[in-house]
């Protein structure tokens, strides 16, 4: 076809003038849009404050036209901040985007694309772009225009975030200097990659379903990037990780980013690879039958072990320049550390398989292999040279003892950058090859920004600068002593040890948490983390927490509160603030799946949020051979850890806590511990555990005052502070021994009925039940409850709701009048009751101290209705010892004869004795005088007057006391050794023994009507869950064999319904008999069969089946 010569004279000019539009469109359309290199180097930066300014002007240019709202340029929780800060980040030393076309392009597409304004995004992120380049003198040179500029903007809002690199690179064609030059623009190859290097045929990630994978490299820098970023951003962790090293910052940086691009280097492993065949024959050309027998962790610690640390010394020693000489202490040095980073998975590596028998590369890496990993070592040299400024090296073996502490603080380090990126939905798959230091400019570091930006663990919060109970108590008009002086106390500068002794009611938690607050305004903690020793008052400490946890911040963060222990989504207030869990199994999962397991189990995401409470047991999980601990430890280490009701944790758990205590102390941890009742020598060996931790010897403790505040620090000393006691909570009881039972029945039915409101509490469920059974003919079924650990969760919840309403600080008069409570120890610790007559069997000293702490609890009138001023009007309290009298010609059997199941339960007979025997002489109780004078005469080792015929019980308690605390010595964790494998089994955290006793089974009741079988309790999201009850397994151990088939059928049906399959609980069927009783039948650990009552008002009761 002919064109008239003016007609093909401008079609050509067209053509040839915009020529360079062609190709950057049709390489758009091919996602390989080449990268200009940038020229200008950066000169002026946008400082934070700077652009606040800019902004406002804008906002009020935009205003006067009518173009502006109020929420223009109302910044969220500091992301612009966060974004500035992320396009002026440094890596040794050096600009990781040195020009002023990468940050504009940064600085463009993160303040559209991440919202950081409630409104006018795109005109803000536009404005500041055109004011970066102007600042730079590059907005002329640029050929920015209105219309382009727009249509930019509108391009990046619109566009899939998988499109970020593509949209980069058109920003930077955008501004390249020889935008007029439309015939001599040339376009580099992406990376200009050598795709022939072995390591670029590796896969490291790939989709369960599909084709799409991720090249190794690429996951091993994602997961570098992230470290790198974290420690830039995160002063307190970059910190806290140098300090607990020994190195300097700088040093600190680089090490981490360089082994973290080493942690998944087993990966290499034909036999991983081979995970997935397809993509082995895809990339490598060939099939294997090599078997995944040996993990990838211990596969990487054993090719740097035989392979890698050669390659390191003989031909790539740019990577680390200061291991010149002293070849053999750096090797061990840096074997230490690969344990670390190649045990990122929850436990450390192994040179040994399951049977025992040494590993060896060649079983498990081909020569290929090695050479690809032997290269990618050398291509980490290229990426990350060594740094040009100064840097104090210091000899290995200084690093020796450091190094090997913080190897446990390290590994969980390194478990949440290898969480973070395996994130698919931060860190894209990409299989092209690409030049490693164009991925790791250009993928890994912008996309590790914007994931630590996403994950909220880019930056520390900001914590308040006015840490006090005004702040965070505003209704207290008046302090309690203790209080008062934990809000005068000074503070040391280095980690710290607090120990707070008080009557119950005083304020403990309070002050506690108040400390805590100034702890980590002092930078000595990010957030706290408080460990109760039961379920229970976990959630009741949730409560209170949730009215003013985000006062420990400024009011511009937004922290977060998480509940932590293993029936932690049974609470509302819980679930109504987090995403739902899943259960999960730890298989041998790729990283994605592990960690998708980790966010839904929030038991271990509890230790590393703002705020944490939770059981005792979950920290102590951070010093025991189980999955993750090193996470669970990361994450404590940067809290202020406080643990209350100390008193309550038997010889192994405190073993356990002692232990905890030292690992804190030494990773720059600082802790507070609450008790109302603590021996002196107890108290002494959590100091020393502490002292040992700081690398100093612990101080004697001397002062017998009590209350008293005890607090420690290696620079600072040992200071013991009398306090003086809460004036309302001084009291007087009067105590009285009763052996009979029928005079302490006597006793419970005058006070209710002269309106007094009675607690009976008995040392086992088996005489809770009697007891209420012999009360329940004489007092009004409206009067009378009990409240025991054997009921179905959501009964044991409603009853648990009942008694905090009852007898609860905002009962009165209409709610407590002659009610009677019959009670196991579930309501000794930390529920806030309050009783006018207080019945307990005889238990140890320091038990029947906290249960007297329930008399007279709140101040009331004579009627019982709360008073807000003022003291308490009522009668004087009364403390009745239920047990057998302490003569001194005792039997060996005084106690058991008394209370044969309660003896098992308590088993040091002669400290009972002497418990009663004090009481008797003194006939009263006056607190806080009497605390420590009975405590120590209790629980010393000067307690000798025990009469003989009880001793040889007593040595024998103490025997096992003794081999429960070396059982803890044997199961926990050894600081240093450092993090590696150990005898003992890394096992799945619900068998992990954080306390000792009878083995439980998990029940799960349900009923049976014949026809279908439903669980026992249907209300809610979890009914399963809240229709279990834990029984020892010597009581109910198994499944009865059902004789109805219809019923067989549906047991058999249900099981593979429900989340664990049935394996982990016996299931128990109830049908309603005569009566409405609910009956099944189990088998108990010795393979009788015995018969399941279940009763909503009483709960549980096993017998064994006549013959």
């Amino acid at each position: 076809m002919n064109q008239p010569d003016d007609e093909s004279a401008k079609i050509e000019m067209v053509v040839n003038r915009f020529a360079r539009t062609w190709t950057l469109l049709l390489q758009y359309d091919e996602d390989s849009l080449g990268r200009p290199k940038p020229t200008h180097p950066s000169r002026k930066s946008l400082d934070y404050e700077k652009a606040k300014r800019a902004i406002a002007t804008l906002k009020t240019e935009l205003t006067k036209r009518g173009e502006a709202g109020d929420l223009f340029g109302l910044e969220r929780a500091h992301q612009l901040q966060g974004i500035l800060g992320n396009i002026s980040q440094t890596f040794d030393g050096k600009d990781l985007y040195p020009n002023v076309e990468e940050k504009a392009a940064c600085l463009l597409y993160f303040v559209i694309k991440d919202h950081p304004f409630s409104d006018g995004n795109k005109r803000i992120g536009s404005f500041l772009f055109l004011l970066f380049l102007e600042e730079n003198g590059l907005l002329e040179k640029s050929g920015m225009n209105h219309n382009g500029l727009v249509t930019l903007a509108l391009l990046i809002a619109e566009s899939d975030p998988r499109q970020k690199d593509l949209l980069f690179g058109l920003v930077l064609n955008l501004l390249h200097e020889n935008e007029h030059d439309l015939y001599n623009f040339s376009f580099p190859i992406e990376g200009e990659v050598e795709e022939t290097r072995m390591y670029y045929k590796y896969w490291g990630k790939a989709e369960k379903e599909g084709s799409n994978y991720h090249l190794l490299l690429y996951h091993c820098l994602d997961v570098a990037a992230v470290g790198q970023v974290l420690l830039t951003r995160n002063e307190f962790i970059r910190k806290r990780l140098a300090g607990a090293m020994g190195l300097e910052e700088q040093l600190c940086v680089r090490w981490l980013t360089l082994f973290l691009a080493l942690h998944d280097i087993g990966k290499f492993s034909e036999s991983f690879q081979n995970l997935r065949p397809d993509l082995l024959e895809a990339l490598q050309g060939k099939t294997s039958s090599k078997a995944y027998s040996v993990r990838h962790d211990s596969l990487g610690y054993l090719l740097w072990k035989e392979h890698l640390w050669d390659t390191l010394t003989t031909e790539n020693t740019s990577l680390f320049p200061e291991i010149g000489q002293d070849l053999e202490d750096w090797q061990d040095l840096f074997e230490s550390l690969l344990k670390s980073f190649t045990g990122h998975h929850g436990t450390p590596p192994t040179l040994k398989g399951s049977n025992g028998i040494p590993l060896f590369s060649k079983s498990y890496f081909t020569e290929d292999d090695i050479d690809a990993a032997q290269k990618y070592l050398k291509a980490l040299g290229e990426l990350f040279p060594s740094p040009t400024q100064e840097v104090n090296f210091p000899h290995p073996s200084d690093l020796e003892e450091s190094i090997t502490r913080s190897s446990w603080l390290i590994a969980g380090f390194v478990v949440l950058c290898d969480w973070i990126g395996s994130n698919n939905s931060w860190f894209t798959l990409q299989s092209k090859a690409i030049a490693l230091p164009t991925y790791w400019q250009s993928h890994a570091l912008p996309q590790a920004q914007r994931a630590l930006l996403a994950s909220g663990l880019g930056r520390p919060k900001a914590t308040t600068e006015e840490p006090s109970f005004a702040r965070f108590y505003p209704g207290f008009t008046k302090l309690t002593p203790l209080q008062k002086h934990i809000a005068e106390c000074p503070l040391a500068f280095d980690p710290q040890l607090f120990i707070l002794e008080d009557v119950t009611g005083s304020g403990k938690t309070e002050a506690a948490i108040t400390l805590g607050g100034a702890l980590m305004s002092a930078n000595l903690g990010q957030g706290i983390f408080i460990a109760l020793p039961t379920m229970a008052t976990s959630n009741a400490m949730y409560e209170r927490l949730m009215q003013m946890y985000h006062l420990l911040y400024t009011d511009e963060e937004n922290p977060s509160l998480i509940l932590t222990h293993a029936a932690r989504h049974l609470s509302e207030s819980f679930m109504a603030s987090v995403a739902d869990p899943k259960r999960y199994t730890a298989d041998d999962e790729a990283a994605t799946t592990q960690c998708s397991a980790w966010l839904a189990d929030n038991r271990k995401k509890a230790l590393l949020a703002d705020v944490g409470v939770g059981t005792i047991d979950q920290a102590l999980l951070a010093i025991l051979p189980t999955r993750f601990q090193s996470l669970r430890l990361f994450g404590l280490v940067g809290h202020v850890l406080i643990v209350d009701e100390v008193h309550a944790y038997d010889p192994y758990m405190n073993k356990l806590l002692q232990s905890m205590l030292t690992f804190h102390a030494t990773l720059g941890g600082s802790a507070i511990l609450l008790s109302a009742t603590l021996p002196q020598h107890t108290k002494q060996e959590l100091l020393h555990a502490f002292a040992r931790g700081r690398g100093e010897s612990a101080p004697f403790l001397v002062k017998e005052d009590y209350p008293l505040c005890t607090a420690y620090s290696a620079q600072a000393g040992l200071t013991e502070t009398g306090i003086d006691a809460t004036p309302q909570r001084r009291c007087f009881v009067v105590v009285k021994i009763v052996s009979d039972c029928g005079e302490v029945e006597r006793l419970i039915r005058d006070a209710s009925d002269r309106g007094q409101c009675v607690c009976w509490i008995r040392n086992t469920v088996h005489d809770a039940l009697e007891g209420y059974a012999r009360l329940k003919d004489h007092i009004p079924a409206d009067k009378l409850m009990i409240f025991h650990a054997r009921f179905a969760m959501g009964d044991r919840l409603k009853i648990e709701q009942s008694v905090l309403s009852t007898f609860g600080k905002k009962s009165g008069a209409l709610e407590r009048s002659g009610k009677v409570l019959v009670a196991t120890q579930v309501v000794e610790q930390s529920l806030d009751l309050d009783f006018d007559l207080m019945i307990s069997d005889l238990a140890p000293m320091d038990l029947l101290i906290q249960r007297a702490g329930r008399l007279h609890r709140h101040q009331r009138d004579e009627c019982g209705n709360p008073l807000t001023t003022g003291e308490d009007r009522r009668e004087a309290g009364y403390l009745v010892i239920h047990g057998p009298f302490p003569a001194q010609n005792v039997l060996g059997d005084w106690y058991k004869a008394a209370f044969p199941k309660a003896a098992f339960v308590y088993p040091s007979h002669g400290r009972l004795w002497l418990t009663a025997h004090l009481f008797v002489e003194r006939g009263e109780l006056r607190m806080p005088n009497d605390a420590r004078l009975l405590i120590e005469a209790a629980f010393s080792d000067q307690a000798d007057n025990i009469p003989e015929s009880l001793r040889k019980r007593d040595n024998n308690a103490e025997a096992q006391q003794q081999a429960d605390k070396s059982l803890a010595h044997i199961n926990m964790l050894k600081l240093d050794e450092g993090y590696s494998a150990t005898i003992s089994q890394w096992r799945e955290d619900m068998k992990t023994p954080t306390r000792l006793g009878a083995m439980d089974s998990t029940v799960r009741l349900a009923r049976w009507d014949g026809c279908t079988l439903r669980p026992w309790y249907t209300d809610g999201q979890f009914p399963w869950d809240m229709s279990q009850v834990s029984l020892r397994s010597s009581l109910v151990d198994a499944e009865a064999e059902n004789e109805d088939p219809a019923l067989a059928k549906a047991v058999a049906q249900l099981k593979e319904k429900l989340p664990d399959k049935g394996k982990w609980s016996v299931l128990v069927p109830l049908s309603q008999g005569e009566g409405g009783c609910w009956q099944g039948w189990a088998l108990n650990n010795k393979n009788a069969t015995v018969i399941i009552d279940y009763d909503p008002v009483t709960g549980v009761m096993v017998t064994p089946k006549e013959e």
